[in-house]
């Protein structure tokens, strides 16, 4: 029997790969070719480890249980303008079927949403395993690890579901403009935030039209629904509620209000706001409120000269686009007055992109490693602290500095896309022409170079 030596590894069909091109993002060389059956039993396991969590944290599943209430009451006498108004109207398509399915009852929809959510992980871990060559590759990897690390709240929130379409535009927008402007729509019909993918994917000349074809069919077809079911009113009720909010706790611009509660209590509360969120009360929060709508203000003046940049340039590849739309993502959440532990997903979908058309990149895997430990640093705020952190206990500090270091890494974070935006755009055309076709080649075919 012929033996395969330290150099090589023999693939499901035969041929052979360098043992030392595995690229795993965190581990050392163990597997690079792995068959359907391995790569699913790595996420079943990876998977129960994540929900084997539960044992130890608990007030997850309450976004759930409101999203059950809340559709009890629609099917009993309520109207679409008093239900999850905080929400695109759209999302009531994602919660209705499992809420039906379920015969209203409580325990049955959260197995069958959490069900949903684990289908669409796996959906989505199935094309980056594709987009990889079949391989483990930083993709996979980084998909892998992402969800343990966030924890078992990954998959009862519904954020799953635009952040899988965030990534997943990034991989088809330079082969399939078209298909990236309908998961545009649909994600921004869903959580808003995806509509800033837009513009950026408008800087590609070559496709244009047919990003502006895909986004507008489908959020025309999206909008008119929106708007026949639940009226102007209920429309527009999301962006109402988000300008209204008050100082979340886990907020980037609240951190250092938060640091001052931790040295001295008294003159700061926390507590349930009517938005449905722990809001911080006291000294510095109105002057913050204040400063928030310039710090965003501030973050679009930034996002318009990188998109110029980017314009002026000709850098206009995938990698490219992908890292810009990280940067926006990140701008948009660390300038809000609001931040929930599942706006980490938000990231992890793009990412694990743009780790599909960049394998084995310096910058991707950095920036890949540095998220996964957001993550972790995430989890360890919600749901592990979380009541530290509330209630004023003893162990309060501990809490403030994990929120305090969660907050520094995803500051860091986005300093570091937008740097990579920065140098990318000061590339010539040619050699952004030249990245843009190895990208599309890549994500059409699924190859990963490494």
């Amino acid at each position: 029997m012929a033996s395969v030596t330290d150099s090589e590894r023999r693939e499901p069909d035969g041929s052979s790969a360098p043992r030392g091109l595995s690229s795993p993002l965190l581990l050392p060389d163990i597997i690079v070719a792995e068959g359907r059956r391995a790569i699913a039993w790595r996420w079943v396991l990876s998977r129960t480890l994540t929900f084997a969590l539960l044992v130890f944290e608990t007030g997850i599943s309450g976004d759930v249980s409101y999203y059950q209430r809340s559709l009890n009451e629609l099917f009993h006498g309520g109207t679409l303008g008093d239900t999850l108004q905080e929400y695109p109207l759209p999302v009531l398509g994602l919660l209705t079927p499992q809420y039906l399915i379920g015969l209203e009852n409580q325990v049955a929809f959260t197995f069958l949403f959490v069900a949903s959510m684990l289908l669409v992980d796996a959906g989505f871990t199935a094309v980056l395993w594709r987009a990889d060559g079949r391989k483990r590759g930083d993709a996979t990897n980084l998909w892998l690890w992402f969800a343990p690390l966030l924890g078992p709240m990954a998959y009862f929130r519904f954020d799953l579901v635009p952040a899988v379409l965030a990534g997943g535009a990034v991989l088809v927008a330079v082969r399939r403009p078209a298909v990236a402007g309908i998961l545009t729509a649909i994600g921004g019909a869903l959580k808003l935030w995806p509509a800033v993918m837009l513009p950026i994917f408008l800087l590609r000349r070559h496709g244009r039209r047919e990003v502006i074809t895909g986004f507008v069919s489908a959020g025309l077809l999206l909008a008119l629904l929106t708007v026949g079911l639940g009226g102007i009113d209920r429309t527009l009720s999301p962006l109402r509620w988000q300008n209204s909010r008050g100082l979340q706790i886990e907020a980037v611009p609240g951190t250092v209000l938060m640091l001052g509660r931790m040295a001295h209590a008294t003159p700061w509360d926390v507590h349930v706001s009517p938005f449905k969120a722990y809001e911080l009360f006291g000294p510095g929060v109105s002057a913050v409120l204040t400063l928030s709508p310039l710090l965003v203000v501030l973050g679009g003046l930034l996002l318009v000269v990188l998109w110029f940049r980017a314009l002026r340039s000709g850098a206009t590849s995938a990698e490219t686009l992908g890292w810009l739309f990280l940067a926006a993502s990140l701008i948009v959440t660390i300038t809000n007055k609001a931040l929930s532990p599942q706006y980490l997903l938000w990231i992890g979908g793009p990412i694990a992109a743009l780790a599909v058309i960049r394998p084995a990149d310096h910058a991707v895997r950095t920036f890949g490693r540095v998220l996964l430990v957001t993550a972790l640093f995430t989890q360890l705020l919600f749901p592990i602290f979380y009541h530290a952190l509330v209630l004023e206990t003893m162990v309060m500090p501990v809490a403030t500095m994990i929120l305090t270091i969660r907050n520094v890494l995803l500051v860091w974070l986005t300093w570091y896309a937008v740097r990579q935006v920065w140098r990318q755009t000061q590339r010539p055309v040619a050699s952004s022409g030249a990245r843009t076709t190895g990208g599309s080649e890549l994500v059409d075919r699924g190859e990963a170079q490494h």
